[in-house]
């Protein structure tokens, strides 16, 4: 019998839980977000103040929950755990493996989204290309399999990609330069142009872009705002509606509408190693 003491904050929309932006649960921390689902709660840490509380999992309390990957191999070895609920799946997928060493090879990954399609539909996958990066002064980037992605994605339904332009923070530029790799902060017109050629590639199998956290993006046409966690949406997918609030946890640009984020950046480090990551601090 349920404990209504547990979740006395409980509201009357069920709340979208997001797994995660902060790690990537589906490929490394699957078993401990099923036993989260087999306990009724996980116990979550405020990344700022370190204050833990208990988020429920219970399907009654819970209205989707977005899993966010690069792998889900091992998800869809466990899918029938996931029965009970309304899911959405953030799968990025880019194609330069000198900067992502430790995920699956690119066939792989996308064997997994066509599984992902067949199971849960096309309209329950975003594509996200993200972010794009750029080294060596703008001569190199992650862009020569963008086209190929845009075929394959189209042939599986898919026909929205979500993407962001690399953030040269710190920490990434001095990691960067211990590995020998000169990460490069595109200008104003670099920016442009390359997401112009973006449009145009999209465009020819029907692919809208969808700019994340990039605003200053949004006055070339052919470009859209992101909402990766992204309410209306869920609500479509769903018998019932969940907030269309903006998330206010999330940056000033961001599109995402409220969620709960279960992971935990340092307690949960992401184990792809991606050479430009700004989350991960083991790196």
């Amino acid at each position: 019998m349920r404990e209504e003491s547990l979740f006395p904050e409980k509201e009357k929309l069920k709340q979208v839980i997001s797994a995660s932006r902060r790690t990537d649960i589906p490929a490394f921390y699957l078993d401990w977000l099923i036993d989260g689902i087999k306990k009724g709660y996980v116990a979550v840490r405020n990344p700022y103040s370190g204050e833990e509380r208990k988020v429920s999992l219970l399907p009654e309390d819970v209205h989707t929950i977005v899993l966010w990957s690069k792998d889900f191999g091992r998800f869809l070895k466990k899918r029938d755990a996931f029965s009970q609920f309304s899911l959405f799946f953030n799968f990025t997928v880019n194609d330069c493996p000198e900067l992502e060493p430790n995920i699956p090879p690119l066939p792989e990954r996308l064997r997994q989204v066509a599984e992902l399609v067949r199971t849960y539909g096309s309209k329950r996958i975003a594509w996200r290309f993200d972010p794009v990066v750029f080294w060596d002064e703008g001569r190199k980037n992650n862009l020569k399999g963008f086209p190929h992605l845009c075929e394959r994605m189209a042939e599986l339904g898919i026909r929205r990609v979500i993407f962001s332009i690399f953030t040269l923070y710190k920490k990434v530029k001095a990691r960067g330069d211990r590995l020998g790799i000169n990460f490069y902060a595109p200008s104003p017109s670099e920016r442009r142009e390359v997401v112009e050629w973006m449009i145009e590639v999209a465009g020819r199998y029907r692919i809208a872009l969808y700019a994340c956290c990039s605003d200053d993006l949004l006055a070339i046409p052919g470009v859209n705002k992101a909402h990766c966690i992204d309410g209306k949406l869920l609500s479509t997918l769903s018998p019932e509606p969940c907030s269309l609030k903006k998330d206010k946890g999330q940056r000033r640009e961001c599109g995402c509408t409220e969620s709960i984020d279960i992971g935990d950046y340092e307690r949960m480090p992401c184990l792809h190693n991606c050479l430009y990551c700004y989350a991960n601090p083991k790196l």
